[in-house]
Order: C-alpha cells, then sequence, then structure tokens
C-alpha cells in the first residue's frame, strides 16, 4: 500500500509545516532569533487573514524562532530590551536542548519513511510509536526540571506535554513551540531602525529600508483602523459613563498622536 504509506508520512510532515505558521494578534509584531539568542526583527511582508497577520518560520530550521511583541512603534525602550533578553537568555540552552533533540528524531523519522517503502508500513510504524515514546519521555524530563528556565507554569508543561504525545510534529517543533505564547514590549520597528544603522553593505540598506517603510504603511493603517473604531464606541449618546469615555479617549488620542509624530521621525531616518 504505497499511496497510503505516503500519505501517512505526508501527514506527519504537513504538521510540522503548519506549527511553523504563527498568528500575530492584532496590534502585535514578531520578532525573531536564532541559536544564538539574538533578537532581530524581520520586516518582510506577512499574509493577512481576518485581520491577523501570519508569519511563517522555517520548518527545517528547528532553531528559527519567533517571540510576539506588543508594541509596534516607538524607540526600543531599555528597561523592555533588558527584561526581553533575559526572558530569551534564560531559556536559550533548554530551547536549544530540544531543537537539537528535534533534529535527531526529525532525521530517524525521515529514515523510517524511506526504509517503510522497503520493509512495510507495520515494522516502520512500530519503530516510530517506539522511538516518539522514547524521544517524548527525554523531553519531558526535561520540561519538569527545567521549567522555572522556561517560565512555565505547572499547567502549562502539561499542556505541552499532552500537544508533544498526540501529535509527533509539535514534539520535533517543542523548541520553537515554547516560546509561541510569550509576550514582550520590546518596540518592532524601533528595533528595525536599529539594525538598519548596522546595514553597511548598499543594496541590502535599500532593501531592508524599503521593507521597513512598507511595514510602517501597513501598521500606520492599522492604527488608522483602531482610531475609527475607539471613536465610535466613544461617540454613543446613549452611554451614561460620557466623562470616562471622553478621559479614555483623550488618552486614546494622544497616544496615537505620540506615534504618528514617532512614524514621521522614522521615516525622515529612513531617507536619510
Amino acid at each position: 500500500m504505497p499511496s497510503e504509506t505516503a500519505l501517512f508520512w505526508l501527514v506527519v510532515a504537513a504538521f510540522l509545516f503548519f506549527d511553523n505558521l504563527i498568528i500575530v494578534p492584532r496590534g502585535c509584531d514578531l520578532l525573531r532569533f536564532g541559536r544564538r539568542g539574538v533578537l532581530r526583527y524581520d520586516a518582510s511582508s506577512r499574509l493577512t487573514a481576518a485581520g491577523k497577520e501570519m508569519v511563517m518560520l522555517n520548518p527545517l530550521n528547528l532553531f528559527d524562532r519567533g517571540l510576539v511583541t506588543t508594541e509596534c512603534f516607538g524607540d526600543v525602550d531599555p528597561r523592555q530590551w533588558k527584561q526581553g533578553r533575559l526572558l530569551v537568555s534564560s531559556a536559550l540552552p533548554t530551547l536549544n536542548g530540544f531543537s537539537s533533540l528535534g533534529y535527531a528524531y526529525l532525521v530517524i523519522v525521515i529514515f523510517l519513511a524511506a526504509l517503510s517503502f522497503r520493509i512495510g508500513f507495520t515494522p516502520a510504524l512500530i519503530g516510530f510509536i517506539v522511538l516518539h515514546l522514547v524521544v517524548w519521555v527525554a523531553a519531558l524530563a526535561v520540561l519538569i526540571t527545567r521549567r522555572h528556565q522556561l517560565q512555565l507554569s505547572g499547567s502549562a508543561v502539561l499542556g505541552a506535554a499532552a500537544e508533544a504525545l498526540f501529535v509527533p510534529a509539535y514534539l520535533m517543533n517543542l523548541g520553537k513551540r515554547l516560546t509561541y505564547k510569550k509576550r514582550v514590549a520590546i518596540s518592532a520597528l524601533g528595533l528595525g531602525l536599529r539594525e538598519l544603522k548596522r546595514v553597511v553593505d548598499g543594496d541590502d540598506r535599500e532593501e531592508f529600508t524599503q521593507k521597513l517603510s512598507s511595514r510602517m504603511d501597513m501598521l500606520e493603517m492599522t492604527q488608522g483602523y483602531e482610531l475609527d473604531e475607539a471613536s465610535t464606541e466613544d461617540a454613543s449618546p446613549w452611554d451614561t459613563r460620557a466623562g470616562d469615555l471622553g478621559a479614555a479617549s483623550s488618552a486614546v488620542l494622544n497616544h496615537l498622536s505620540i506615534t504618528q509624530q514617532w512614524i514621521m521621525e522614522a521615516r525622515g531616518c529612513l531617507k536619510t
């Protein structure tokens, strides 16, 4: 049954592929980091669906990780930068260990997949199940002993272990998945501008500048939408909390004004 065997392995591969698709919450952006834990901003264009952006990490690079930031605009705040770096650096050795384990698991699974067409699907499947359980037990032991470094609660460890048990791709991708729900408050575009200053090559600099400019356009449109929505809600004449809403609306408008001022200054930096 070559077709059924191929379908099984294709499903396993599909789970790994789609598990690298990160949905970025509205009003947030995504930072990326790899084996060395250096946070960087990828200003490439994003897929958009239902008002949310989606970013595809490299499925074949288990060290390519994403970290959601709740701040899109503004300069990089030193305190937030330090907190974000601490979050990454404390978890990095364990995350790299999971990614290395995931690579070993992936290589053996590829070998079993190729072998299944020669020795039959059943022996390969048995080997796959045994391998999965061995790797899962090892990963669970690390999760339990290193959960404080990963800043995971008991329920988070239980959830991650359960997902990895029933979905092999989640176990391979554990070094990435443990960062999916983490949040930092490092300005994405601010980090992008900081990175731009370090780009020396003229062509690379021009390309990165264009990407940053396009991201600003997209995020500025999002800010405009949120302003309209807030104004519409605050304008309701039947709401008895007019004073509180007026103060809240004023704060929102002030924040958006500061953001627009920062965008203007950032665009000036991109043109120089």
